[in-house]
This record gives C-alpha cells, sequence and structure tokens, in this order.
C-alpha cells in the first residue's frame, strides 16, 4: 500500500502493475499541484510584462527627447552665436557680452539634454532590471516544477507490504454439518 496516495494493490494486482497505478496517481497529484504553481506565476510573469512594456515605451519617449533637445541645443547655441557675431552695428564690447549671454543659454540646455540622458539611461537600467526580474521568475518556477516532480516520483516509490490477517467477522458460517470419524 501507498500510505500518502492512498492507494491499496488490488487482489491479483502484481507489484509492477501497483508501481505503475501509484506512478500514474503521483503524476496527477503532481499536475494539480504545478497547475496551481503556474496560475500563481502567470499573474507575477503578466504584471512583470506589463510593467516592462511601460518601462520600454517611457524609454522610447525620453530617447526620442533626448535627440529633439541635442539637436535643439545644437541648431539654437549655433544660431544665437552666429547671431550675435553678425547681428548688426554693435560695439565690439557689446557682442562679446552678447556671444557670452548665448553660451551661458546654451550651457543651460546642454545641462538639460545631459538631464535627458541620464533619464533615459534610469529607463534602460529599469528595463535591464525588469528583465531579470522574469528570467528570476522563470528560474524559480523551473526550480519549483522540478522539486514538485522529485517529491511526487518519491512518493510514489514509497509502496510498504501490510499482512491481512482474519478477523471474526472475515468468517461466515454457510452449512453446518455433523461428521462421524471412526477413530479405530
Amino acid at each position: 500500500w501507498n500510505k500518502q496516495l492512498k492507494l491499496y494493490s488490488r487482489p491479483g494486482e502484481t507489484a509492477e502493475a501497483f508501481a505503475q497505478r501509484c506512478a500514474q496517481a503521483a503524476d496527477a497529484q503532481g499536475d494539480a499541484e504545478t497547475a496551481k504553481l503556474r496560475d500563481k506565476y502567470s499573474a507575477k510573469v503578466t504584471s512583470v510584462q506589463s510593467q516592462l512594456q511601460t518601462a520600454e515605451d517611457r524609454a522610447e519617449v525620453l530617447e526620442e527627447q533626448r535627440k529633439g533637445n541635442r539637436n535643439s541645443e545644437i541648431l539654437s547655441t549655433a544660431g544665437s552665436i552666429l547671431g550675435g557675431m553678425l547681428g548688426g552695428s554693435k560695439s565690439r564690447g557689446g557682442m562679446s557680452g552678447s556671444v557670452l549671454g548665448k553660451a551661458g543659454s546654451a550651457a543651460g540646455r546642454r545641462g538639460r539634454t545631459s538631464a535627458s540622458k541620464q533619464r533615459v539611461e534610469a529607463a534602460e537600467n529599469k528595463i535591464q532590471a525588469l528583465h531579470d526580474q522574469l528570467e528570476d521568475l522563470a528560474a524559480e518556477l523551473t526550480q519549483e516544477v522540478s522539486d514538485i516532480d522529485t517529491k511526487w516520483a518519491q512518493i510514489a516509490t514509497q509502496t510498504e507490504t501490510l499482512p491481512i490477517e482474519l478477523e471474526k467477522s472475515d468468517v461466515k458460517v454457510t452449512h453446518i454439518s455433523l461428521v462421524w470419524i471412526p477413530v479405530a
């Protein structure tokens, strides 16, 4: 008999047939346990995939903003400096002050471009962290499924032999006869 599976060998069933029946019952139990586990992990994976999609969308937007800021910085800086240098009949002192002022605003735009780059890098780091989290979930699921298979395979092999003894209730009198046996 297999205590954990609550299975008893049937009359006339061979040991091999009983072991096979135990293995089938253990497989069924393992499949049920694995299905519950997959349901649990499915919710987690769906959540992480949703976060990953959001992070990827955000990274794309930030990258486009960064490119736009960089292009705007280049064009604006070049235009400001050229405009300041070529801009009419200003005195040399007024022109250098104007160019320095334009360079200061260019530095501010450069700072915004740098901040955009940092935001893009942070978004990419988040994407990588979410990919790592998905890989960890897959590894955990694989390990737990393997543990379940091992557990139920061991349970299937844990059979014992039980002696079955007759009890008074097992004896049923169906016919009474008087017999004379001569002793000589």
